[in-house]
C-alpha cells in the first residue's frame, strides 16, 4: 500500500471527524459507535484507529476544531462591530460565542462545558494566525499592559473565556440559575470590571 501524503491522511482524518460530526448531531455522541462512524466515513474499520485511539480521543480532537471554529468565527465577527475598548471588544467575543451556542444548541451538549481557550491556544498561538495575531496587537496596546504582563492578561482572558463557555452550558441547556439573556448583563458587567477596573 503507497504511503500517503500529509493531505492525504489529513483528509481521511478530517472525513472521519465529519462523519462523526454528521452522526452526533443526529443520534447523539453516546449512541454513536465507531462503526456507525467509519460506515459513515465510507472506510475500513482498520482506518478509524490509524488516526484516533478510540471514540473519546476522536471526540476531543472534533470539540478541539469545533471550538476553534467558533472562535475564530466569533472573533472576526465581533471585529465588525465598533467597540471604545479592549473591554468592549471581549463583551463583543463572547456575545457572539454566546448567540453561536444558542442556534446551536446540539454543538453545546458535544462540547458540553468544554469550551476554553486551552483547546484552541495551540492553534491560534501559531504565529502566522491572524486572530492570534489581532488579538496579540490588542493586547500590546491595551492600558491593560500598564496593570499585567503578556502572561497574566492571557490567564485573564483564558478564565473570562472559560466561564463565557460555562455559563452558556448552564443557562441555556439547563437553564439555571436562569437564562442565557439574563445572565447576560451579570456575566457582561464581570468582564467589563475585570477589564477596566
Amino acid at each position: 500500500m503507497p504511503k500517503q501524503s500529509p493531505t492525504q491522511r489529513e483528509d481521511r482524518e478530517q472525513n472521519l471527524l465529519d462523519a462523526a460530526y454528521r452522526l452526533f448531531m443526529s443520534k447523539g455522541q453516546p449512541k454513536t459507535s465507531i462503526d456507525d462512524i467509519v460506515q459513515e466515513a465510507q472506510v475500513a474499520k482498520g482506518s478509524f484507529y490509524t488516526y484516533f485511539k478510540n471514540k473519546d480521543d476522536l471526540t476531543q480532537k472534533l470539540v478541539d476544531r469545533l471550538c476553534t471554529r467558533i472562535l475564530r468565527e466569533s472573533y472576526a465577527a465581533s471585529r465588525q462591530m465598533p467597540a471604545a475598548d479592549f473591554a468592549d471588544r471581549v463583551v463583543h467575543l463572547m456575545d457572539q460565542i454566546i448567540e453561536h451556542f444558542k442556534r446551536n444548541k446540539l454543538q453545546l451538549y458535544l462540547i458540553r462545558r468544554n469550551f476554553s481557550w486551552p483547546m484552541v491556544e495551540h492553534e491560534l498561538s501559531q504565529p502566522s494566525d491572524p486572530v492570534w495575531q489581532d488579538l496579540a496587537s490588542a493586547l500590546e496596546h491595551s492600558p491593560l499592559m500598564e496593570r499585567y504582563t503578556s502572561e497574566e492578561l492571557f490567564r485573564l482572558i483564558f478564565v473570562l473565556v472559560e466561564m463565557c463557555g460555562s455559563i452558556c452550558y448552564a443557562s441555556i441547556i439547563e437553564g439555571r440559575p436562569a437564562g442565557i439573556e439574563q445572565m447576560k448583563p451579570i456575566l457582561y458587567d464581570i468582564v467589563r470590571k475585570s477589564l477596566e477596573g
